[in-house]
Formats: C-alpha cells, sequence, structure tokens
C-alpha cells in the first residue's frame, strides 16, 4: 500500500492533466503549497507564508516575505523592497522609486508639465522642468532650488559658510549659519549677530530686535485682518503679549502664567506651567483643562474627551460629534490599547485591541481577524505593508470570522471556508455560476 503522500501526489498529477477549465482546483501539501483556482482567480502559497501569489483578471499580487512585494493593477503598479527600506509607484502620469535616503519622482505638475526631482538625503538634490533652469545641489558644498523647503529658492555654498533664503520681496543672508545674517530685499531691512545684538523689519508684516537673546527682546507682528500684537520678553523675569487676539502675562521662568485667547474665547491658567494648567472659556466658572503634570489630567474641548493618569501609564481619549465617534484607551503608549471608530456618514464601523507583543484582534464593519502573536502590527495595526509583508511571517495563530476561517502554524491545521484541512489534501468541484 502506498504512503498517503504518494497517494495525494499521484491524484495532484491527475486532477492537473484532466481538470476541465470551469474546474475549482484545491491542492494543499504543507509546508511546500498551496494551490487553488477558481473561476478567474488563482491564488498560490509556497514555503508556508514566504511565498504568496494572487491573480485575477483585473490583479496581480506577489508576496515574497519579506523581500519583495509586487501589486499589480490595470492602472498602476506598485513595488516594496523589504518594506519599508525601499519600493517604487508607477502609474500613466507618475513614476517613483525610493531606496533608504535616496528618491527618485517625475510626475505631472498642476500645469500639466512634467517635472523629476532626485534627492539623496541630506546630501543630493535635483530638480528639472521643461523651460526652467535645473535645480543641483550637493550639500554641503553647493545648492541652489526654487520651491525647496517651503522657501521660493535656496541657495547655499559651503554651508554653514553662506545661506541664502528667497520668498517674495524678502531675502536672507546668513554667514557662518545662524551666527551672522542679514535681510534684504524690497520689503525687508535687518542685521543679526546671534546672540548678541539683532534686528528685523518686513514691510507690513513684523518687527522684532533682540539684545543678548534670550534675555532681552521685543517684536511686533500683524495679524491679518485685526492689527498689530507686540511681544516683550525679559528674560527670565517677564514676557508678555499684547494684541488684538492674546493677552499673556508669564513670570519667572514660566513660574506662573496667564493668557487669554479672544479669538478661542478662553483664558488659561499655569504655574508653573507645563506641569501645572488650568483653562476655561471666558465667563465660566468650570475648568475645560485641568492638568497636573505627569500625575493627572484632564480636557473637555468641543466633543472631544481626554484623560490621563501617571502619564503614560494610562491614557483615553474620545470623540463625538453628531454621527462620528472615535474612543482609544492605551497603557505605555502600546504595550496594550483599544480603539473604536464609527462614522455613520462613511460607514465605517471598526473597533481593535492590540497587546504588545502578543495579540492583534480587529473588528471591520463586523468582521473579525487578527492574530497571535503580533510583534510589528501590534504597533502598527493599520500599516499596509507590515500587514502584508511581516505580520503572517511570526503569525502562528491567525483568524477571521468574515470567512469562518483560521489557522495554526502557517496552515498546518485550518479551517477554509467552513472545512477543517490538515496538512495535505486535493480536492476538484465544478465552479458555479453567480
Amino acid at each position: 500500500m502506498r504512503p498517503p503522500a504518494a497517494r495525494v501526489l499521484a491524484a495532484l498529477v491527475a486532477l492537473l492533466t484532466c481538470a476541465a477549465p470551469t474546474a475549482a482546483l484545491d491542492v494543499k501539501l504543507w509546508p511546500l503549497v498551496r494551490w487553488t483556482t477558481a473561476k478567474d482567480r488563482v491564488h498560490l502559497e509556497a514555503l508556508g507564508p514566504l511565498v504568496e501569489w494572487d491573480r485575477t483578471p483585473e490583479a496581480s499580487d506577489l508576496r515574497i516575505r519579506p523581500l519583495l512585494w509586487v501589486d499589480r493593477t490595470r492602472d498602476e503598479t506598485r513595488t516594496e523592497l523589504l518594506y519599508p527600506l525601499g519600493g517604487t509607484h508607477w502609474r500613466d502620469d507618475y513614476r517613483s522609486a525610493r531606496l533608504l535616503l535616496f528618491t527618485w519622482r517625475n510626475g505631472r505638475t498642476a500645469t500639466g508639465e512634467w517635472e523629476s526631482r532626485t534627492a539623496l538625503f541630506p546630501f543630493f538634490f535635483q530638480r528639472s522642468r521643461p523651460g526652467q533652469p535645473t535645480g543641483v545641489g550637493l550639500f554641503p558644498f553647493y545648492l541652489s532650488m526654487d520651491d525647496f523647503l517651503g522657501w521660493d529658492h535656496v541657495e547655499a555654498i559651503l554651508f554653514p559658510l553662506y545661506l541664502r533664503l528667497s520668498e517674495p520681496r524678502v531675502e536672507r543672508r546668513f554667514f557662518l549659519f545662524p551666527f551672522v545674517s542679514t535681510i534684504g530685499g524690497e520689503d525687508g531691512r535687518g542685521f543679526r549677530v546671534f546672540p548678541f545684538y539683532g534686528t528685523k523689519e518686513i514691510a507690513g508684516r513684523e518687527r522684532s530686535r533682540y539684545v543678548a537673546w534670550p534675555f532681552h527682546i521685543r517684536e511686533e507682528r500683524l495679524v491679518p485682518g485685526y492689527g498689530w500684537e507686540t511681544r516683550r520678553v525679559d528674560f527670565p523675569i517677564r514676557s508678555t503679549i499684547d494684541g488684538p487676539l492674546r493677552t499673556h502675562r508669564a513670570w519667572g521662568v514660566a513660574a506662573s502664567t496667564y493668557t487669554v485667547d479672544r479669538k478661542t474665547g478662553t483664558e488659561t491658567f499655569g504655574g508653573p506651567w507645563p506641569a501645572r494648567v488650568r483653562e476655561r472659556r471666558l465667563g465660566e466658572e468650570e475648568w475645560r483643562t485641568w492638568r497636573v503634570f505627569p500625575f493627572y489630567g484632564r480636557s473637555d474641548h468641543d466633543g472631544l474627551h481626554s484623560r490621563f493618569w501617571a502619564w503614560p501609564a494610562l491614557r483615553w481619549k474620545m470623540q463625538d460629534a453628531d454621527d462620528f465617534h472615535y474612543e482609544r484607551r492605551d497603557v505605555l503608549f502600546f504595550l496594550w490599547r483599544r480603539q473604536t471608530f464609527d462614522s455613520g456618514l462613511s460607514g465605517r464601523h471598526e473597533r481593535f485591541t492590540t497587546i504588545f507583543p502578543l495579540l492583534r484582534s480587529e473588528i471591520a464593519n463586523g468582521r473579525r481577524f487578527g492574530q497571535f502573536p503580533a510583534l510589528a502590527d501590534s504597533l502598527l495595526p493599520k500599516n499596509r505593508g507590515v500587514l502584508a509583508m511581516w505580520a503572517p511571517l511570526y503569525g502562528a495563530f491567525r483568524w477571521d470570522d468574515g470567512t469562518r476561517d483560521w489557522s495554526v502554524l502557517w496552515g498546518l491545521l485550518a479551517r477554509r471556508h467552513g472545512r477543517l484541512e490538515g496538512p495535505w489534501h486535493v480536492r476538484r468541484e465544478e465552479s458555479r455560476g453567480d
């Protein structure tokens, strides 16, 4: 009598050679291979969780864990290399590649022009756009780039020896950054020798002066639509802010503070700040925020409620707004976490519990799934790459109540589609139309 493995192999050969195109085939030889076909779908698992391939007429998904992930649809292709170290993203109007500190992007701008960006952060930068000069940089030796880090133009030569930052009508130059600088342009005037003395004026926006920073500082800033706000600092004795929207007083090194914010309609007391803070609405007696850090704190602002006890030992946060509800409780940030999310507008209803490094359990729109143990996915339970490439590698026990499936030791013993499975089998069924 032939052993079970030989009988399974013989049956597999027979089925593969005579199966009709409409037949659904399910072959399992644990831990070598799991092959299933049904209608227009083909699914392959090999070497336990190491290799997984799924193909339909619309998409193809290949995962060689943890090295390679290729997710392909009709319109785009995404590739991950040892996630999250590298990857590519390819569409008709956008292409990108990254590996560690290297990134490359080529895509259409809002005007329809193609723009290419290359960077080996923070050393090399290159940007090109049709009809415009190419921006290049070999930091810290030389850099000349438009629209960089929020500035219209950035230029550096032997940084920190020389740096120039340009914005509309204002130009800042630094010599031996940040110690000596000038401010020029059509609207700018100023000179600084940090930390000894400095002046700055940008017409219609701000004026400032300091002597022996931070001991003596004077600033004025224009609040659009309201007027000028004045700030005075005489460290460590006193600091003040007076303006149309804010009034602030502080004595000592934040030993006692008092702030009135007329834009939000609140007043805040601190002493010493930020360890002890109280906040309430103007004209009210009830405190919206009361905190004695790190022992206890509570905050109740417009439907957003939070508490902590012996921070970060235990924290709680909740938000209620019409048909939106969010609640989270956690111990030591990630050691234990329970979170709920319900949105009537989007129809999204989620709940999950994580215990690092043991458990991740989720409920999404009535479907319960998760695994044990849970190393990275208990820290990042919503990270697409972690769930696809890392979690299956150490998920010795996984379950999915949506299909009433569960799996032990990567399929050694499992339940799929209502059937209890052992380590090997061969099944062939006629596909039924929907």
